[in-house]
C-alpha cells in the first residue's frame, strides 16, 4: 500500500472542513460549516463515537486527499457492535487510494470487534457503489428511513 491513511485529530479539523466542502459540492447537498464541525469535533477529540482518517495527508497538517468517517452502531440482529460508514470522499479517484483507505478502516473495525459497517451511497454514484462491490459490499434489501429531530 502507498497511500498514507492516519487517524484524524482535533489538529486536523480545517483540512477537513475543507475536504467535507468538496464532498458536499460533489454530491449535491448542503454544506454548513458550523454543522459539520459540531458533528466532526467529538470524533476527532475521542473514539467516543466513531473515528476519522485523512488519506494521504500533507506534512504539517496543510490539506489532504480525503477522509473516511466511521460512527459506533449496535445491533441485536448480529449479537454486537456494528459501524455506519457515514462519509467516505477521496479527491482523485482511480488511484487505488480509496481502496486502500478503505482496508485500513475494514482492519480497524476487525480489530474492534466489529460484526458489520452499513453504508448508504447516491442513487447517482455508480463509481461507489463499484468501489464498494469490489471490496464485498452488497445491497441490502432493507430500506434506510430518517427523521429530522429537531
Amino acid at each position: 500500500m502507498t497511500t498514507e491513511v492516519r487517524r484524524a485529530g482535533p489538529d486536523d479539523l480545517p483540512v477537513l472542513l475543507e475536504l467535507v466542502a468538496e464532498y458536499c459540492e460533489a454530491d449535491g447537498h448542503v454544506f454548513e460549516e458550523q454543522v459539520v464541525a459540531a458533528g466532526l469535533g467529538p470524533l476527532l477529540s475521542d473514539d467516543t463515537y466513531g473515528m476519522v482518517w485523512l488519506i494521504d495527508p500533507v506534512p504539517e497538517g496543510v490539506t489532504a486527499d480525503g477522509y473516511i468517517v466511521v460512527t459506533w452502531g449496535w445491533s441485536i440482529e448480529i449479537g454486537g457492535l456494528d459501524v455506519v460508514l457515514d462519509e467516505f470522499y477521496v479527491r482523485s479517484p482511480g488511484q487505488g487510494k480509496g481502496s486502500d483507505a478503505l482496508r485500513v478502516v475494514e482492519a480497524e473495525c476487525r480489530r474492534r470487534g466489529v460484526k458489520r459497517i452499513f453504508l448508504e451511497t447516491e442513487l447517482a454514484n455508480e463509481a461507489a457503489r463499484r468501489l464498494y462491490d469490489r471490496h464485498g459490499y452488497r445491497a441490502d434489501t432493507s430500506i434506510w428511513m430518517s427523521k429530522e429531530l429537531t
